[in-house]
């Protein structure tokens, strides 16, 4: 099992910061990693919400479904995929600070059957990706503060 966990400090109200994090369709302009992202359900953000969102893992693509399974707005937002072969967990939470927000970003994943085996070499990629969204994160909370 792979855990990051990225601390971050951006000059907007958690309000703000919990808005544009819980709704998972923003990762795709912050995550490198991400491909595109797409809501699957209509309605107000809360417990149950889904997105499909297209990782890309090397060469390929895949679809993962998350859904949002704790919502506490402003303080925290939990999302978990989880199929066959895999279970990931996203846990942000935001503090109010000075101001602005603290948002931790809780990130696990964990391979299940076979690819188990895999999963040592995966979690140094799993590092280095979260790590990559986590610098671009910061801009992108960080221009939605009042100029």
């Amino acid at each position: 099992m792979a855990r990051v966990s990225a601390p971050l400090s951006v000059p907007i109200p958690p309000e703000v910061a919990f808005d544009n994090l819980a709704d998972f369709t923003t990762t795709e302009v912050w995550d490198p990693s991400i491909a595109a992202t797409e809501r699957l359900d209509d309605g107000p953000l809360g417990v149950g919400s889904r997105f499909r969102v297209h990782v890309k893992l090397g060469p390929v693509t895949r679809p993962f479904i998350y859904e949002i399974t704790r919502y506490d707005r402003p303080h925290r937002v939990l999302l978990q995929t989880k199929g066959p072969l895999h279970h990931g967990e996203d846990d942000v939470t935001f503090v109010a600070e000075d101001g602005g927000t603290r948002v931790t970003w809780n990130a696990m994943f964990r391979v299940r059957g076979p690819g188990r085996l895999l999963e040592p070499a995966l979690g140094i990629g799993f590092r280095r990706t979260v790590a990559e969204a986590v610098d671009g994160l910061e801009p992108f909370l960080r221009e939605l503060a009042p100029h």
